[in-house]
């Protein structure tokens, strides 16, 4: 019973740390420790189908159709205070190369999100030691949005007789990369909560 206990435990805890925070479950043994700070500023992400525009007005000349991109923010620092790494030595940088996103839909989102899953997207970022690099990942484009299950999110918006409705899910980055100097390629992982709706209003 106790031995049950304890990988329940472990078994949450693994899952919470998956889902806020970040993994450095195979880096620790790298000279250079790369993490994932943040993926869009720590905030969750807003995907409608449209934006109103200034007026927040749907109908009008200033609508636009969004994609949406967050920013990922990375930090690079030397596996312990004792290890000194030159700012332009060998191991004194982290090369990120790719990232895969997979999608795992909240309870009222459609399964084909998951047919938006990305495996093995080229990205080109490398991060100093005792620093932080950013850059921007396209987690929905206009293939999504015009998809039939996310255009009903406008259409319900605009239809008086329907209700309004949305949908959420939590979308998983993994990351690749080494440091440079080695080819030991290892995993930094985050995530955010995206909320879907058919437009905003907030520009």
């Amino acid at each position: 019973m106790k031995t049950r206990l304890a990988l329940t435990i472990l078994a949450v805890i693994l899952t919470l740390t998956a889902l806020t925070g970040c993994s450095t479950d195979n880096n620790e043994r790298q000279r250079l420790v790369c993490e994932v700070a943040s993926v869009n500023n720590g905030a969750p992400l807003i995907s409608a189908y449209l934006n109103s525009g200034s007026d927040k007005i749907v109908g009008t000349e200033d609508d636009f159709y969004p994609i949406d991109s967050v920013p990922v923010t990375f930090q690079a620092r030397a596996l312990n205070s004792q290890m000194v790494l030159p700012e332009n030595g060998t191991y004194s940088w982290f090369h990120i190369t790719r990232y895969d996103l997979t999608w795992h839909p909240g309870p009222n989102a459609p399964a084909e999100l998951t047919d938006f899953d990305v495996q093995g997207g080229l990205v080109d970022v490398l991060v100093p030691v005792d620093d932080v690099a950013v850059t921007s990942i396209l987690v929905a484009d206009r293939g999504m949005k015009e998809q039939p299950w996310f255009r009903q999110l406008f259409d319900d918006l605009v239809d008086p007789d329907t209700p309004p409705s949305s949908f959420n899910a939590f979308l998983e980055f993994t990351f690749y990369g080494h440091e440079t100097g080695s080819e030991h390629e290892v995993e930094l992982t985050g995530g955010l909560s995206v909320n879907f709706y058919g437009a905003i209003f907030d520009n």
